[in-house]
């Protein structure tokens, strides 16, 4: 689109300097007295409305141009500052939640009195539950600038919600991040692997959605060729066997796949196919 904007433009430019000249030329005609009065007349008359014509057009075509320029500069700058502010805000938020925290451990016990279990307040769950639905099919790359906006709130809500939910929020917020994770994967690597690194801590250990984290972190350390990292993470991937990451795997590592590199790079490729003989045997 912006392409074809361009393209009218330089048209619309090229059409009105035309006009121009040909005005320049009919009122070097008018000048040197070859035409009758009247037909002069005329002449003249037309050469006016050529030329305030095509200066008119000039004038709206660039002035629109800017104009869409320095609105499309102005929204960029808009939705940098926004971001950095949320930015901010999430920022402070884990700062409270760590110094909550904190001032949770440092509280003497009783003697011999339970220690106080701190349960999921009502609603935390309803409300993760509605954010993993409205994102379920949101593609990062085909966001708009609304789209973008409302993940940031999003993205605000779960850092809230962690800090409040409880410790049994844990699986449902690692399941939200996860999310939050592959949406920015076509469009901030930095921020995938935040939020990939932030599910895994809160994923219960050993779990199915462990594996499958691990698993995305060992698919991102290979993106970025990181091999060594990338190894680490799959052999954490598959302490547990599990026949959906099995399939993934079998389908990565094909020409074309997220780990085709590490599988084709020595020495890391040894050590994969030592890991799937490993599987192997242990399915078997």
């Amino acid at each position: 689109m912006v392409t074809l904007r361009k393209v009218t433009l330089v048209a619309v430019l090229l059409a009105s300097l035309a006009v121009l000249a040909i005005a320049a030329y009919l009122f070097w005609g008018v000048g040197q007295g070859q035409l009758d009065p009247l037909v002069g007349d005329i002449e003249l008359l037309v050469v006016i409305l050529l030329t305030s014509c095509s200066l008119y057009a000039i004038v709206f075509a660039l002035s629109s141009y800017f104009s869409a320029v320095t609105f499309a500069r102005q929204a960029d700058r808009s939705i940098a500052s926004i971001r950095d502010q949320l930015g901010a805000a999430m920022a402070d938020l884990r700062k409270l939640q760590e110094e909550a925290r904190k001032n949770l451990q440092q509280q003497p016990q009783s003697a011999g009195a339970p220690t106080p279990v701190r349960t999921m307040p009502a609603g935390v769950e309803a409300h993760l539950s509605a954010i993993v639905k409205r994102i379920a099919c949101w593609d990062g790359a085909a966001l708009d600038a609304q789209g973008k906006l409302e993940l940031m709130h999003y993205e605000n809500a779960a850092a809230y919600l962690e800090l409040t939910g409880g410790p049994d929020a844990g699986p449902s917020l690692a399941a939200v991040y996860r999310r939050f994770a592959e949406i920015y994967a076509a469009s901030d690597k930095t921020r995938q692997r935040f939020y990939l690194t932030r599910a895994l801590s809160l994923a219960p250990p050993d779990s199915r959605s462990a594996s499958e984290i691990h698993y995305d972190l060992a698919c991102w350390f290979a993106d970025n060729r990181d091999f060594s990292h990338a190894l680490g993470e799959l052999t954490l991937a598959f302490q547990h066997q599990s026949k959906a990451l099995d399939d993934r795997l079998a389908e990565d590592i094909e020409e074309g796949g997220r780990l085709y590199q590490l599988a084709s790079t020595p020495p890391f490729e040894k050590a994969l196919n030592d890991l799937l003989l490993n599987m192997s045997i242990g399915i078997g």
